[in-house]
């Protein structure tokens, strides 16, 4: 970016130009940029993710023949950039809330502060159940609203979750790869709510008749062909709740297991 467009940027962010210059010389790739105007993330490019995590879930995937398990590549550099900003245009334009791109160059993106982390909600020792319930409700409310549109998530784990405390919204974040690149629109949507439950069911290890409701309504209106997908992905899937010696494998088992046998009954 031209010095005179960084000036700009500068003056219209409030981010002072050493603070800038320290974050792009930072080994980390995502830096918070506080100023008197708020908060903004700089979103650095990174190098493409390593080919073997591909062919392992690829290999994984075809012996359970389970298109919505396919890897998603993550190219890396300038056209994950490109990519990102691409996807947020396309959510945008569909009404789903996602970050505010501020600026952006071929190998880093500048996005205005979205909210809180909902997993750290969830995490707190102060966070009471029933407020983890209301949450995970209100999260499924937007997803289904993403997909009634058309459209779909890229890593839809609760990690890339936010809460906009401030106007009370869920915030989706993290779209630096684009799953149709490999898959369907429904592979895709089955995908989104797959990584949302295995990456909250810890959550309701000891709730999971709850969790188990909230799965059903959400798909009671959605399209056939993702209630299938996942109906399919439940069955082929249940040799996983059935394995012996189930407490050897301790929590992170508990919570692939729960994750699983949501999807029961579809």
């Amino acid at each position: 970016m031209e010095s005179q467009t960084l000036n700009d940027l500068f003056a219209s962010t409030g981010i002072a130009r050493e603070q800038w210059q320290q974050a792009m010389n930072s080994n980390t790739r995502i830096a918070q940029l506080d100023t008197p105007q708020g908060t903004f993330w700089l979103k650095k490019s990174a190098p493409p993710r390593g080919e073997f995590r591909y062919h392992a879930l690829n290999f994984f995937s075809w012996i359970m023949r389970l298109s919505l398990l396919k890897a998603v590549p993550q190219p890396g550099g300038k056209a994950a950039i490109a990519m990102e900003i691409n996807r947020i245009e396309q959510l945008t334009q569909s009404g789903a809330l996602v970050p505010e791109v501020i600026s952006s160059s071929d190998d880093w993106l500048l996005i205005r502060h979205a909210g809180d982390s909902i997993v750290n909600i969830l995490k707190s020792a102060d966070t009471i159940q029933c407020q983890r319930q209301y949450l995970f409700k209100r999260i499924l409310v937007a997803l289904r609203r993403i997909h009634h549109n058309q459209q779909y998530l890229s890593q839809a784990f609760i990690r890339n979750i936010l809460l906009d405390q401030q106007q009370d919204r869920i915030v989706f974040i993290d779209f630096e790869d684009d799953p149709l690149a490999v898959m369907s629109l429904a592979d895709a949507q089955a995908r989104d709510l797959l990584l949302l439950i295995n990456s909250t069911a810890r959550f309701f290890i000891n709730d999971q008749a709850f969790l188990h409701r909230c799965i059903q309504g959400f798909l009671s209106d959605h399209d056939p062909q993702v209630i299938e997908t996942l109906r399919i992905a439940s069955q082929r899937l249940q040799w996983v709740t059935r394995i012996p010696f189930q407490r050897l494998f301790g929590h992170d088992y508990q919570k692939l297991k729960t994750g699983i046998l949501a999807l029961n009954g579809l």
